[in-house]
């Protein structure tokens, strides 16, 4: 991948979109106010799900959960919601990419910054996922990796679903497709934390969910995510220095950081993946890489 300067009109056609943002205002404000209530539906949505299904583990394990610790059964309804949440949006995700968008050297650098509007709605649904996630995460003790990962989301996803310049050429990737690798991580997250349970009950799909996540993730976030995240990155750092006053500024500079953060997040992810693969091979104990890579979850 080679750095690539600025073509000829690319700085003109970006500076154009600062003056055209705000035409339609009346049917904007219409889109953004229903983009507001797939925010707060998905929220209300998704913790109601979380609840029925911790709610349904009290009482089928109710002699377990009144011996054991109640935050392990607070972890697994938590990690049974994300591998629902992150299923639907990974195969909604992959259905929108690989069939309805069209590849980004037929798009315009114009349509990939404003264009899309369909798309809109990926980034509301992440935003109200991660209103949910987030204060779970802090309840049940998430690590800090996960807990700015969920802060960063709630930035790009608000950007790309309320903005006029929200890139939502690129939401069905980042906010659909690399969300397939999350499943088997759920999966693998449940086992880990009832290992007596996983061999009983899913000794297979316990023991196939490690490599899946590694293949899965490295796939998606890793080989897939750069060129995606490079164009972002690339465009937005252009429309940010075109902006004419510094609320714009403000704004592309969060979009750009928090973009960068969540980029440095994977592939730091994706190197411990790496290791606990790698190490085995070259006679190397892989049990203190692979409860680093447990510690982000």
């Amino acid at each position: 991948m080679t750095i690539e300067f600025p073509r000829i009109g690319e700085i003109e056609l970006l500076s154009a979109l600062h003056d055209t943002s705000s035409s339609n205002a009346a049917e904007d404000q219409n889109e953004k106010l229903q983009l507001v209530e797939v925010v707060f539906i998905s929220a209300a949505a998704i913790a109601t799900y979380h609840f029925c299904l911790f709610s349904v583990l009290k009482v089928v394990y109710s002699p377990v959960y009144n011996k054991n610790d109640k935050t392990n059964f607070k972890k697994v309804a938590y990690q049974l919601t994300n591998l629902s949440v992150n299923f639907a949006l990974g195969v909604w995700g992959f259905y929108q990419y690989f069939w309805n968008v069209p590849s980004m050297k037929s798009v315009g650098i114009v349509e990939r910054v404003n264009g899309f509007p369909q798309f809109a709605i990926f980034g509301g649904l992440q935003v109200g996922y991660n209103l949910w996630a987030l204060p779970i995460g802090l309840l049940i003790g998430e690590g800090a990796p996960m807990i700015c990962h969920h802060l960063a989301v709630l930035c790009v996803g608000s950007i790309s679903c309320f903005a006029a310049n929200g890139f939502r050429y690129h939401a069905p990737f980042f906010f659909g497709v690399v969300e397939i690798s999350s499943v088997p991580l759920s999966i693998w997250n449940i086992s880990k934390e009832n290992p007596e349970m996983a061999k009983r009950r899913i000794p297979r799909l316990s023991a196939a969910a490690r490599p899946i996540f590694a293949l899965s993730f490295l796939l998606f976030r890793v080989l897939m995510w750069s060129p995606q995240m490079y164009d972002v990155l690339r465009i937005s750092g252009l429309l940010g220095w075109t902006c004419e006053d510094n609320v714009c500024r403000a704004a592309l500079a969060c979009f750009w950081s928090t973009a960068t953060f969540l980029t440095i997040l994977q592939f730091y992810w994706g190197q411990l993946i790496l290791k606990c693969i790698i190490d085995p091979l070259i006679g190397k104990g892989g049990d203190q890489v692979t409860e680093s890579v447990k510690k982000t979850d």
